[in-house]
This record gives C-alpha cells, sequence and structure tokens, in this order.
C-alpha cells in the first residue's frame, strides 16, 4: 500500500494509523487501480477493534466521580474540624482545670478520683462535679467569677459529650439536681461576696476618638500600615464584624465583600456572611437567614468613603496574592503599584489591630477588635434606629442578644445625674386645650377637655374630619 499523504476521509485515521491496520505482505495493485488518496482497505473486525480500544486507551479518564475512602479517623478528623478552634481551646482548657484539681485533691486525700471522667456514672460524678465547684481556685488561690464557674461547667459537660456520653446534661437531667443546687448556691455566694461583680466589656469607640485616629494618621491611605488600619476599621463597623474570628475568615477569592455599582445609584458594598457564631451552617443552620450587609459610600467624605478604600486596597495588593486570605502584611518599602507582600498577616498582629490602633493614638479603656462591632450597635442605637434594622446590621437573631451591645454614652449618663440633681430646670406641664365641633365623632365626651400633657403628645383614637385649634400656656 503506498503512504497515503492525507488522512482518510472514510474513517479520519491518518497514514500512520491506517499502517497498523494492514497485514504485513499486503500491497495494492497498482495496475489494476490507480493510486488514490481515499482508502478502501477494509480491515477485519477484530483489527479495527483492537485499534479503536487502542485509541480509546490514549484518552485520559475522567475523575472519579467519588472521593477516596476515609478511615475512621478521618471521619473524626472531619467532625473535629467543624467545632472552632476556639471552642476546641476552650473545651481543653476546661477539662484540664478539672484534672490538674484532681490530681491536686488525690494527692492530699485518700478519697480517690477516678483518672477517667468518661466512666463515671452519674451519680459519682455528680458528687465529685460538687466538691469541684467549691474547690477550684485560679493559680493565685483567688475565687472565679460566677459567670467564669458556670462557663467551666459547660467546658466539661461539652468535652463528655465529645467522648462518647452525648446526651450528658448537668443543667437539665434530674440525675445531676443535686449538683446544680450545689452550683446555685456557690454562684449566689460568690454574687454577694462581690466577686466579679463588674463584667469587663469592649468599649465601643466614641466620635471624638474616631477623630483621633484620623488626626494622628492611625487611619488614613497614606501609608500601606494606614490603608489596611482603615480597611480593617470599616470593616468592623460597616458590617458589625466579631473579633479576629470573622476578620480571619474573609478571603481573596469568592470574597465576602463585594463593591455593586448600578447606574444612577450611589456605589455600595455588599457584605454576604457564610459563616459566623450565630450561624455556623449544618443542620441547626438551615433555616437560619444569611446576614448579608449594604453600606453605601460616603459622598460626603470621599477621603473617609468605605467603598473607595477598599477598590484602593485591592488595586495595590500583588496579583499573585493568596486566595484564602484578605488581609496581607504591609510592605516596608511599597512600589508604586504594590504595597502588600504575599503573605497573609498573622493571627496575633489581627487580634490586636485595634488594641493597637488605639495604642497609637493615645486612646485609653478597653479598646478590642470586638469594640468596632459595639461601635456599630451604639451608634444606631444612640440614633433611634429600630432594633429590626440593628439586628439584621449585627447578625443577632435575638432583641436580648443585639440589647448587649447597647451601651450608654457619657453625655446620656452625665444627663441622668443632672436630672437627679435638679441640676437643670424640668420642662413645665402644658395645657392643651382641644375643641372640636364634630364632638359624635371624637372619643373624648366633651367637646372641650383640658389636659395636663408633655408638648406635642396628644393621642387621639377613632377621629376623623375633625378641625383642632390647640393653645398653650403655662399652668
Amino acid at each position: 500500500m503506498s503512504e497515503l499523504s492525507t488522512s482518510c476521509s472514510h474513517c479520519s485515521l491518518t497514514p500512520q494509523r491506517l499502517d497498523l491496520l494492514v497485514p504485513r505482505g499486503w500491497e495494492s495493485d497498482s495496475e489494476a487501480e490507480p493510486e488514490s488518496e481515499t482508502c478502501t482497505y477494509a480491515p477485519p473486525h477484530d483489527i479495527m477493534e483492537a485499534f479503536l480500544v487502542d485509541v480509546e486507551s490514549e484518552k485520559p479518564a475522567p475523575p472519579p466521580r467519588f472521593a477516596p475512602p476515609m478511615s475512621d479517623n478521618e471521619v473524626q478528623q472531619v467532625k473535629k474540624a467543624a467545632v472552632p478552634k476556639t471552642t476546641q481551646r476552650d473545651t481543653s482548657w476546661c477539662i484540664n482545670l478539672w484534672k490538674e484539681w484532681r490530681d491536686d485533691r488525690n494527692s492530699r486525700s485518700e478519697e480517690q478520683i477516678p483518672s477517667d471522667i468518661c466512666v463515671l456514672s452519674p451519680h459519682v460524678l455528680q458528687r465529685w462535679l460538687s466538691r469541684f465547684v467549691l474547690e477550684v481556685r485560679k493559680k493565685g488561690g483567688t475565687e472565679y467569677h460566677p459567670d467564669t464557674l458556670y462557663h467551666i461547667v459547660c467546658g466539661i459537660m461539652r468535652f463528655l459529650r465529645q467522648n462518647g456520653k452525648p446526651e450528658v446534661d448537668f443543667l437539665k437531667e434530674e440525675a445531676y439536681a443535686d449538683f446544680r443546687s450545689t452550683l446555685d448556691a456557690e454562684m449566689k455566694r460568690l454574687k454577694r461576696a462581690g466577686v466579679g461583680s463588674h463584667k469587663r466589656q469592649a468599649e465601643p469607640l466614641t466620635q471624638e476618638e474616631e477623630e483621633l485616629l484620623w488626626e494622628k494618621r492611625i487611619l488614613g491611605d497614606h501609608s500601606p500600615q494606614a490603608l489596611l488600619n482603615s480597611v480593617f476599621f470599616f470593616n468592623g463597623v460597616c458590617f458589625a464584624l466579631r473579633s479576629g474570628d470573622e476578620h480571619r475568615r474573609l478571603r481573596f477569592k469568592e470574597c465576602q465583600i463585594q463593591v455593586v455599582e448600578k447606574p444612577g445609584e450611589r456605589a455600595y458594598l455588599l457584605y454576604t456572611e457564610d459563616s459566623s457564631k450565630n450561624n455556623q451552617g449544618g443542620l441547626k443552620g438551615r433555616k437560619l437567614k444569611t446576614k448579608e450587609v449594604v453600606h453605601h459610600e460616603n459622598t460626603a467624605t470621599p477621603s473617609r468613603c468605605p467603598v473607595r478604600l477598599f477598590r484602593l486596597y485591592n488595586s495595590l495588593c500583588p496579583k499573585d496574592r493568596p486566595e484564602n486570605a484578605f488581609y496581607l502584611q504591609p510592605l516596608k518599602k511599597p512600589k508604586q503599584d504594590c504595597w502588600f507582600a504575599t503573605k497573609p498577616l498573622g493571627h496575633n498582629p489581627l487580634d490586636n489591630m485595634v488594641k493597637e490602633m488605639c495604642k497609637a493614638a493615645g486612646i485609653t479603656g478597653y479598646k478590642t477588635n470586638h469594640s468596632l462591632r459595639a461601635t456599630t450597635a451604639t451608634r444606631l442605637f444612640q440614633a433611634g434606629v429600630d432594633e429590626q434594622l440593628i439586628m439584621e446590621r449585627t447578625g443577632r437573631w435575638s432583641l436580648d442578644g443585639v440589647r448587649s451591645y447597647k451601651r450608654t454614652s457619657q453625655e446620656q449618663r452625665q444627663a441622668l445625674s443632672d436630672i437627679v440633681n435638679l441640676s437643670i430646670p424640668q420642662p413645665k406641664k402644658q395645657k392643651v386645650t382641644v375643641m372640636s365641633p364634630h364632638t359624635e365623632l371624637a372619643t373624648c365626651s366633651q367637646s372641650t377637655q383640658q389636659m395636663g400633657i408633655a408638648p406635642a403628645q396628644i393621642s387621639l383614637q377613632s377621629c376623623s374630619n375633625i378641625t383642632f385649634n390647640i393653645t398653650y400656656s403655662s399652668v
């Protein structure tokens, strides 16, 4: 068979492939049939089938549909990874505290506590738990805050649930009723003794303190560190993010924060939460509403506009930035088009962002990353915003939860003191005369009624088509 210059028009085989199909010793009859570029050879079925199998074997195999088989240890690792790291550390601290108390007590008493808490029956466990809450102390020998004591008990209960006792409940089961009585009595005793009377909370930033951050150039766009501070600050305030964890979960790829621009409207940032303390997904989070926050650009003060600073930050990050991180380390020697390194900001610097900013500006008080979230809720409360809107902005799903962020300002506390001290004149009562020619439509029984009420607080029901002549005079 003569060598073909092109592929076969019937079977789309190249000359090299056609050579494989031709049996050895076969030659075409050049006298009987002129040479043609069209293949007329029909190979036997078994040869053709083997050839097609060979061709198919050269194609890349499709990726497997299912994941590789997992071991029991890998399954446990998946379940462990679903628990927040802060919760894991907290559980470890609580159970280690129990172990330290157990070892210390065993060394000083003939009555020994078993080493494995998971094998104790409810009757035995509640006996030792009662002694634990009465005897446990800090390293310096001082007593724990009542809420901390309750927190430790919950941590031990959580450890038991994660280690073969998912049904245990110190706070509801009848088998632990005696222990609950002991815990309740001890918490009341500590409260009466004044232990931990002051609950430390992150303080919100006042308007004057934020202004000081701008004046001291802690916030701004003049340097990589100032720009990083500004983006962190606005992410915390605009979207009411919690401390370091929610900031650490922000990422560049499929970022939770997007710039949205529509013709004829102000541009805005759209934050879509994927996971948080109140909504971690899973079975319990199926019906929870995903938190979405819209924050529009600041057209009154463009230099302090969150939308502009967000765009600027992204434009000055390296093109090969990591996809699973949002905050990057600022460069000490920035370039014109790149101010940040490819390395993510570390955990400790991220956890202390607000603390370091306030320290540099000389702002005192207990200021943490959580202060940004408290600032959002406090400003909205003081502006008289409806609590439902505050719940949507903060991602809280109960009124009690969102009210826990409500902080009174120094001015409000001073005003209350002045009222009690009679330092300011009290508003006089006003005599309001309401006259209506259509008395049959009014709820009041007479056409003229005198009411001692505060100014502009008139409330009438079931009235229509009435003209009021209202006059004010001092009593």
